[in-house]
């Protein structure tokens, strides 16, 4: 229950916590107030019902005006309490989506590539909402209600003098209370399944919409629309036996509630011969309403709270989690130069690593070479020999199992992340750009950039015609992921914000691995002002993208299997001129008349759980 903390004491950090405190505890004295004033007021009716049997018209209008007067507080206080508590549920909700927030983006890509993207928002969604149901409908409903019905049972044994009255409402309230709880216990299955099938067909319905272009690509219109329905219906179905299990509880509530109803007053009758007097009875039939009225929901508010329960303990699970890849307690930001030699920016020292689904026979088994400043450096190498992982490691996405990566000297694993990260600019396979405008996208790389700052950038990745051919200019939305840009465009959009973001080092991730020769030569043009004067590291497969590459290095059983220039390697005669062999074979069996850019005959995945499906 920590989680619910915000709701009862909020945090000195949040926004007005001082004023949001004394309004947790407002809420609490209007509740109080409010069941004080519901208490006492059948009292008051009694007594002005006894004075009227006794012609007494000026003691019953006074204990009537008492008791509208009381009931008038009442409903007062409980629409108060409402009020208050608005600013504290909205403070509170905003703190806890912030930690959500917070906690998924601190959590390492390997966990994020592990789970459905839809789930888990679902998850945090329903998390957030159940501390709210569980505020409302647990500590502000049913623990008063709770609390009414003891007092009740100690004014019908104590004031009214009449102990079998307080046994019978005891023996009801308790005996609806656990049916109650039978009851939704056994529907709780129903409640599970239909929320199994519900986070189904959202995820179904978020696969398909993200992957729209396939859809079309196959004209799968048809078995998208067969698959969602079915899963649209088996929620359905699930609801209905939710509803019909629900208007059992109710109906079986209702006996035993009107079974309490006919006992008290039959007590209360029999006992008005002997020592009670009418405005007793009065009291009591006034008593009984009052307290099975919000007791009439108890089976609907339980099934709230038991859901509830079930969505936080899922929140729970998440916030639980603990990242993988944390800074050190005495991280420290990055030097501006490696000490030793301040030619050498990045090495990776005898590196050892494998994914946690891989055997510990694949990965990385002893990977070592260097960087120099202001150099570009290609890694090569056939699918699943771990290009890509390279970058990953570099970027502290995960950390190596044995040996280090190592910038300016220093291992990556002493650095805080964000400092290392705000060094390393990325231009990826695959750019994902917020459904935002293009503009907001491109000051991405810096979010305090002036309109020149990022006008010269444009220019410099060659966009702007581009930008100048939109009716809308840089404020066109590019659609989610980007869908209304091109593959070029895209990638133009993500040099010009790593060219924002000004980075010292620069990866190229099979940046063009992805685009036609035509459209890749006019994006080298760009990713060329984008090397210049930084230290580049590019992952290919094209090799006639890295031909200039001041060093190329060839992967090959997790290991460098051969390094050196263009010129060198294929003097060599080894795995690299084996590859370019097969790839200028594969250019002239197509008759193509351009170099090697456009041509590939490795994969684009690199290793299990590299690129992340979103579900």
């Amino acid at each position: 229950m920590k989680i619910l903390k915000p709701y009862f004491w909020p945090e000195k950090t949040a926004t007005s916590a001082t004023l949001n405190r004394f309004r947790a505890i407002t809420t609490w004295l209007c509740v109080i107030a409010s069941k004080a004033c519901s208490l006492t007021a059948p009292i008051l009716l009694g007594k002005a019902s006894t004075a009227l049997t006794r012609f007494d018209y000026e003691t019953a209008i006074r204990f009537s005006i008492f008791y509208a007067v009381t009931q008038l507080a009442a409903s007062s206080f409980k629409e108060a309490q409402s009020l208050v508590y608005l600013r504290v549920g909205q403070a509170a909700f905003v703190q806890l989506s912030e930690l959500a927030f917070n906690h998924l983006h601190s959590l390492s890509l390997d966990w994020h590539l592990r789970k459905k993207l839809g789930e888990v928002i679902r998850m945090m969604d329903r998390g957030i909402a159940a501390c709210d149901s569980l505020m409302k409908y647990l500590f502000l409903w049913l623990v008063p209600a709770i609390a009414e019905c003891i007092l009740v049972t100690i004014i019908f044994a104590s004031y009214f003098d009449y102990f079998p009255l307080a046994v019978s409402v005891f023996f009801f309230v308790f005996s609806y209370i656990v049916w109650t709880v039978l009851v939704t216990l056994w529907r709780k299955k129903f409640r599970k399944q239909v929320a199994k099938s519900d986070n189904d067909w959202h995820d179904k319905c978020t696969d398909s919409l993200i992957n729209f272009q396939t859809v079309k690509y196959f004209t799968a219109e048809e078995y998208e629309k067969k698959r969602f329905a079915a899963s649209v219906e088996k929620f359905q179905m699930g609801s209905v036996n939710v509803q019909a299990s629900l208007s059992f509880l109710n109906i079986s509530q209702q006996i035993l509630l009107q079974s309490c109803l006919a006992t008290c007053l039959s007590l209360a009758i029999m006992s008005i011969r002997d020592r009670l007097e009418v405005g007793d009875f009065v009291a009591v039939l006034s008593y009984t309403i009052n307290l099975f009225m919000p007791l009439n929901y108890l089976g609907s508010v339980y099934n709230m709270i038991v859901m509830s329960m079930v969505d936080l303990a899922n929140l729970s699970e998440i916030l639980a989690e603990n990242p993988d890849v944390v800074d050190a307690p005495d991280a420290m930001t990055v030097p501006p130069k490696n000490p030793a030699d301040e030619n050498d920016v990045i090495e990776f020292d005898d590196v050892r690593f494998h994914y946690p689904t891989q055997p510990d026979t694949k990965g990385l088994k002893g990977l070592s070479f260097k960087m120099k400043k202001g150099t570009m450096t290609a890694v090569v190498g056939p699918t699943g020999e771990g290009k890509t992982t390279v970058s990953r490691l570099l970027f502290r996405f995960y950390d190596v199992l044995g040996g280090a990566v190592k910038i300016n000297g220093v291992d990556v694993r002493s650095l805080k992340q964000k400092s290392l990260r705000g060094v390393i600019g990325v231009v990826p396979q695959n750019t994902s750009l917020f459904n935002d405008s293009l503009k907001n996208n491109i000051k991405y790389g810096k979010q305090d950039a002036t309109d020149e700052e990022i006008m010269q950038v444009i220019e410099d990745a060659q966009l702007k015609s581009f930008i100048d051919s939109l009716p809308e200019g840089w404020d066109t939305m590019v659609g989610d992921r980007g869908l209304k840009l091109s593959g070029g465009e895209k990638q133009r959009t993500a040099i010009a914000r790593c060219l924002l973001k000004n980075p010292s080092i620069v990866v190229l991730d099979e940046a063009t691995s992805a685009l036609d020769t035509v459209t890749e030569n006019s994006v080298q043009d760009a990713l060329d002002r984008l090397g210049s004067d930084r230290t580049v590291l590019v992952i290919a497969h094209r090799l006639g993208t890295i031909r200039n590459a001041d060093n190329i290095i060839v992967l090959g059983d997790g290991k460098v299997a051969e390094e050196g220039t263009h010129e060198e390697l294929l003097a060599l005669g080894g795995k690299y001129a084996e590859m370019w062999n097969m790839q200028l074979h594969s250019a002239r069996g197509n008759n193509s008349t351009a170099d090697l850019n456009g041509v590939a005959t490795e994969g684009d995945v690199e290793s299990p759980g590299e690129e992340k499906k979103v579900q």
